[in-house]
């Protein structure tokens, strides 16, 4: 059954652009590992400047999979840095899919 993560990522405001940049080589890389993206938003009220990530994952195993394939990339130094560049925080929660979801 699968298992989903949603990752709450508050940006630095100058560094949106550098993480949409640094997600546009992290999504490729998380795909090939198997990982499935289930939906991208950037809130509009609320906290601005955070996006949240909803990724379908296979099981919880599945996520340390997925960060190692991350790390053994030969652009994991520029995703580190990208990130390190314009994320301020990130919260990860693990979710399962409620019963009145079609």
């Amino acid at each position: 059954m699968a298992v989903y993560f949603q990752a709450t990522i508050e940006l630095r405001a100058e560094g949106i652009a550098k993480f949409y940049q640094t997600m546009e080589i992290v999504l490729p890389i998380a795909t090939a590992a198997g990982w499935k993206l289930r939906g991208a938003y950037m809130q509009r009220t609320g906290r601005l400047h955070t996006v949240i990530d909803i990724w379908e994952l296979e099981d919880f195993n599945h996520y340390d999979r997925g960060l190692q394939a991350m790390a053994r990339h030969a652009r994991f130094p520029e995703i580190a840095a990208g990130l390190t560049e314009s994320v301020e925080r990130e919260t990860t929660v693990f979710m399962d899919r409620a019963p009145y979801m079609p």
